[in-house]
């Protein structure tokens, strides 16, 4: 049984979001970071009601896992693409 490949890239998108939760950096995060810079400046959201805050983060984390196995998928059909010319 193989996995696809759009599983892999979703899978490689959650693995790098739980390093920005986890790791020592900050650059796995950085689609996040830029949406609440670009949504919300630098006043953040923590003035929000709890359930706001909660919807808020989801997004955020659907958001990180999206842009990092949409990355993974394009480098994956980059690397292919000269085997399937030859």
């Amino acid at each position: 049984m193989r996995l696809s490949r759009g599983f892999i890239c979703a899978l490689i998108g959650v693995a790098m979001t739980l390093l920005a939760w986890y790791g020592p950096w900050a650059w796995p995060a950085w689609p996040a970071f830029t949406a609440i810079d670009v949504l919300f400046g630098h006043a953040g959201y923590a003035e929000y009601p709890y359930a706001v805050r909660a919807a808020i983060l989801v997004g955020l984390i659907v958001l990180n896992v999206s842009f990092w196995g949409v990355i993974a998928f394009a480098a994956s059909t980059i690397l292919r693409w000269p085997a399937r010319a030859s």
